[in-house]
């Protein structure tokens, strides 16, 4: 299938859809869980410029504000014993509401106190408790070959099609991926969220290497929830019912990562991400043990000070469930449960004027497996946003 029949079905099947992850107030049979972070910008893992001075300490802040919408449809089959199958279709909407501030304490020119203060509304829960609150804190150091990050950060691997969450650990990375034999960065810690049955314990190696205009990064993770967790079906499995596929969670999850990056001309890039996991979840007896991959093409180069400058991408997706611990991807990884998902994502980030990007993204899905109780998942999504950096 070539680019413009891929963008011709996207346009004819993105406009009744849904941007973001969340459930709608009505009752639902698959229920969309919510990751913290639902969006990330196209600057979330760069580092903010830093103002260089000659005295220290000093504190240096800057931010963003962003308005976000978004739309879209989910609608799955499934099998009852005895019974024909069943459609379940479901329209959500979602606008939310974003501020973030960042308040630097430079140390001295290796040092700095990283903080970011954060409120996110939802317009369409007004009886939410909206107040600024501490998002990350740690501390950074960093020189020529070496760089150390200790506290509360984002943590953002290559494309963040594994992992894109907030957590509290210790980064180190030594070397540079430019200089042979290239970066190794260590990760040790756990990820946020309201209890331990949400966090997630681990450890991370990442080799990157950069020859010219190719790019290798090779990977591997190993993640455990910091509690057992129930049977994702407890009414089943009472009765020795284990649906396997699906289930949503997994107690553990090890997976490596292959990802080559090549410069076609400065405008153009071309990515493949190969991957490759195993997860288990003992309390329903279920493990997995499969192979997936990411293919992007990304035109042009964004620059948020630069009046007309953008960046556009168009990736395919074809993952197993168990190579995901938290997708950046703003659509519902989720959805899918254990089935895994293929399908389409396309974005555009367009300068306004310097520090106003307008973003649009869609995103056509299906599961990748069918199951017992579970067929013809189809997932179709499309939003937009507006954001300030000052």
């Amino acid at each position: 299938m070539n680019l413009k029949c891929v963008l011709l079905l996207f346009v004819l099947t993105a406009i009744p859809m849904f941007y973001g992850s969340s459930q709608a107030a009505g009752s639902s049979t698959f229920p969309v869980i919510v990751p913290d972070d639902v969006q990330s910008e196209p600057l979330e893992d760069e580092e903010i410029l830093r103002t260089q001075k000659n005295t220290y300490p000093y504190v240096e802040m800057h931010g963003d504000y962003r308005w976000l919408w978004g739309k879209g449809r989910f609608s799955a089959h499934t099998a009852q014993s005895g019974k024909e199958s069943r459609r379940h279709d479901e329209t959500i909407y979602m606008a939310t509401r974003r501020l973030r501030i960042f308040p630097f304490i430079h140390l001295n020119e290796h040092t700095t106190i990283r903080t970011q203060l954060e409120d996110n509304r939802n317009d369409k829960d007004h009886d939410a408790d909206h107040h600024l609150y501490l998002g990350r804190l740690y501390i950074q150091h960093e020189t020529e070959q070496t760089k150390v990050e200790a506290g509360r950060f984002n943590y953002y691997l290559l494309d963040g099609n594994v992992i894109d969450k907030k957590v509290d650990g210790l980064r180190f990375r030594l070397g540079q991926k430019g200089i042979s034999p290239g970066s190794i960065t260590l990760f040790a810690g756990r990820t946020t969220g309201p209890d331990d049955e949400h966090r997630k314990i681990g450890w991370s190696l990442l080799h990157s290497r950069l020859n010219g205009r190719f790019q290798s990064d090779t990977a591997f993770l190993d993640f455990r929830n910091a509690s057992s967790l129930p049977p994702t079906f407890p009414s089943l499995a009472a009765y020795g019912i284990y649906p396997g596929q699906a289930g949503t969670r997994y107690d553990r999850q090890r997976i490596f990562l292959w990802r080559g990056s090549y410069q076609i001309r400065p405008d153009l890039s071309a990515r493949l991400e190969w991957l490759h996991a195993w997860g288990r979840h003992e309390a329903d007896h279920y493990s997995q043990s499969e192979t997936g991959f990411v293919a992007s093409l990304i035109y042009g180069e964004l620059d948020e000070r630069k009046q007309g400058s953008y960046e556009a991408w168009i990736r395919y997706y074809d993952q197993p469930a168990s190579t995901i611990l938290y997708h950046t991807m703003d659509a519902d990884a989720t959805f899918f449960r254990r089935m895994g998902f293929r399908g389409w994502g396309l974005r555009l980030d367009y300068v306004l004027q310097p520090g106003l990007v307008w973003a649009v993204e869609g995103f056509s899905l299906k599961n990748r497996h069918d199951t017992t109780y579970m067929a013809s998942f189809h997932e179709y999504v499309i939003g937009t946003s507006l954001t300030a950096y000052f």
